[in-house]
C-alpha cells in the first residue's frame, strides 16, 4: 500500500452564530402587568487550531474539508442568557502554519507544542426585549438577531521542526545514515527513491546535551518538484550527501554539489542562507584510503563548504560528523 503523508491541505471553517434575543413578558398570579424579561442569546463558539506533538501530518483534513463551531443558544424568559456555543478545536502538527487561503496571509505559525490561534470568532448573541423597554415603550416586542459566525477558507502547510536536514540524490546512503545515528527504521534498499515520505530521527548524545532531531526527505531531482524541501527550513544544519565511486573524478563530485545547490536555492531564501556540511559516504568501498583523504581536501576548496567522509555502513566517521553538527548547532545557524 502507498505510504500517504499529507503536508498541506485546504478546509473550510465556520464559526458559530450567535443566539437570537428572546421577547419575553413575564406573567405572574400577581403581577399581570409584569413588563419585558426576554434574555439575550448565547455567543457563537471560536474556531481555534491547536498544534500537537503526537501528530504526524495533515492526514485528518483529507476526507474532511468543512468544520463549523457550535452556535448559541436563544435567550430565554426570566432574563435567561442563552448557552454560548462551544468552540471547536482543531489540532495539527507541530510546525503547521495557517493561513488564509484567499490571501495567502500568514495567519499563525504553530512552532510551539500547545499553541494556539483563533482564526474565526463566533457571532455575538442578540439582545432580549428587556434591553428595548423605556418610558414610551413599556412592551416591547422586538429583539435582537444573534450575528453570524465568520467563514473562512485556510491552508494548512506542515514544516516538521528539525535540527538537521538530510538532502541528496537517489540511492546516496540518507537512510542507512538516518538508521545509523537514531532508532529509526526508513526502509533501505539498492534501488533509487526507496524514501517517498520524509523521514524523522533522534539523536540522544549523552546528557547534558540535548538530543538532536534529523530529517531524511526524498531524494532530490534536477528538473521534477522537490516540495518536501519545506521540512528542512527550520533545520540548523543541512547535509549535502554523496556517495563516493572511485570512477569519478573531483570535477564530478563538484557538480553534484553545485546540482544540489541549485536545486536548494531554487526552493527559496530560508534554505540559501543555512550552513551546509557536504558529507562524502560509502568511503569503506575505497580501496585507497590515501585518496579520500586527499579528495575532501580538494573538493572543500573547490566547492567551499566543509567535507567529510564516513560509511553509514559501517559507522566510520558517523562520530566525528555528529561532534562537528553539534558544535555548528549550539552557534545557533
Amino acid at each position: 500500500m502507498k505510504s500517504l503523508f499529507i503536508d498541506e491541505a485546504d478546509i473550510v471553517v465556520e464559526s458559530g452564530s450567535g443566539g437570537g434575543g428572546s421577547v419575553h413578558f413575564r406573567r405572574a398570579r400577581f403581577l399581570p402587568k409584569g413588563g419585558p424579561d426576554g434574555g439575550d442569546g448565547g455567543h457563537g463558539g471560536d474556531v481555534i487550531f491547536v498544534a500537537r506533538e503526537n501528530l504526524r501530518d495533515l492526514s485528518f483534513y483529507l476526507h474532511k474539508r468543512f468544520f463549523k463551531a457550535e452556535s448559541g443558544a436563544p435567550g430565554g424568559a426570566n432574563k435567561q442568557h442563552g448557552k454560548s456555543g462551544a468552540d471547536l478545536k482543531l489540532a495539527v502538527p507541530l510546525g503547521t502554519q495557517v493561513y488564509a487561503a484567499e490571501t495567502m496571509e500568514l495567519l499563525a505559525d504553530l512552532d510551539i507544542a500547545g499553541a494556539e490561534v483563533t482564526v474565526a470568532l463566533g457571532g455575538k448573541g442578540g439582545k432580549g426585549n428587556v434591553h428595548y423597554k423605556s418610558a414610551v415603550r413599556q412592551a416591547p416586542r422586538i429583539a435582537q438577531k444573534g450575528m453570524p459566525g465568520r467563514r473562512l477558507r485556510v491552508r494548512l502547510i506542515y514544516k516538521m521542526r528539525t535540527d538537521v536536514g538530510l538532502i541528496g540524490f537517489p540511492n546516496v546512503g540518507k537512510s542507512k545514515l538516518l538508521s545509523r545515528v537514531s532508532s529509526a527504521r526508513p526502509k533501505v534498499a539498492a534501488y533509487p527513491f526507496t524514501t517517498v515520505v520524509p523521514q524523522l530521527g533522534v539523536f540522544q548524545p549523552s546528557p547534558p546535551r540535548p538530543p538532536m532531531t534529523f530529517v531524511e526527505i526524498p531524494g532530490l531531482a534536477v528538473g521534477r518538484e522537490n516540495r518536501f524541501l519545506r521540512h528542512v527550513e527550520r533545520a540548523k544544519v543541512l547535509l549535502f550527501l554523496l556517495e563516493y565511486d572511485e570512477k569519478k573524478k573531483l570535477e564530478d563530485f563538484r557538480d553534484e554539489v553545485v546540482r544540489l545547490r541549485n536545486i536548494v536555492s531554487g526552493h527559496g531564501k530560508d534554505l540559501q542562507e543555512k550552513e551546509r556540511i557536504v558529507v562524502l559516504n560509502k568511503v569503506d568501498l575505497a580501496h585507497d584510503r590515501g585518496h579520500i583523504e586527499s579528495l575532501c581536501d580538494g573538493l572543500e576548496k573547490k566547492v567551499g563548504e566543509r567535507v567529510v567522509s564516513l560509511s553509514a555502513e559501517t559507522g566510520e566517521g558517523v562520530a566525528e560528523l555528529l561532534k562537528l553538527i553539534e558544535r555548528s548547532s549550539r552557534l545557533g545557524l
